[in-house]
């Protein structure tokens, strides 16, 4: 197990960020959520696209139904 990361400067980072103790703490917190659930972005983007297309279902079927009533009094 690696030593634990106690003070500045113990990672490098090839993009060149400052390798503080909160920038660890950051990485870790975000690769430890990304390990628990790697698909769920792709979870998240397949419910947006989903709400949209019922939204979009709604206003067509709310329209023939108009279309279809139109000449019957209520």
């Amino acid at each position: 197990m690696p030593p634990p990361l106690t003070s500045d400067g113990q990672v490098t980072y090839l993009d060149g960020t400052k390798s503080t103790k909160e920038q660890n703490a950051k990485d870790i917190a975000a690769f430890l959520t990304w390990a628990a659930e790697p698909k769920l972005e792709a979870r998240h983007t397949a419910g947006f696209v989903s709400v949209i297309f019922l939204l979009i279902f709604c206003f067509l079927a709310w329209g023939a139904y108009k279309n279809v009533w139109a000449d019957t009094e209520h």
